[in-house]
């Protein structure tokens, strides 16, 4: 269970949701947790990369937002330089 410490709780979120368990918006990360674990879709491998595949996809996601902004201020520096 040590390598769910290395998740937020919005991908423990997502990950519980994943597996089919009901999630509501009062539950702290160390109910996730046990959510998770005591799943009936729980298999640790499974789950494992389930997470892995979470955390890269929000990370990815942030990256894309990111340099979405990024883009957006440079536009905005562009048509005021050219004013």
């Amino acid at each position: 269970m040590a390598y769910l410490g290395k998740a937020c709780k919005e991908d423990l979120t997502i990950l519980s949701r994943e597996l089919g368990e009901k999630v509501t918006p009062g539950l702290k990360i160390i109910d996730l947790r046990n959510l998770i674990v005591t799943s009936t879709n729980y298999e640790i491998e499974f789950v494992k990369e389930l997470l892995n595949t979470v955390i890269s996809q929000r990370t990815k996601e942030a990256e894309q937002r990111k340099h979405e902004l990024e883009i957006e201020e440079r536009k905005k520096r562009n048509s005021n330089w050219k004013s």
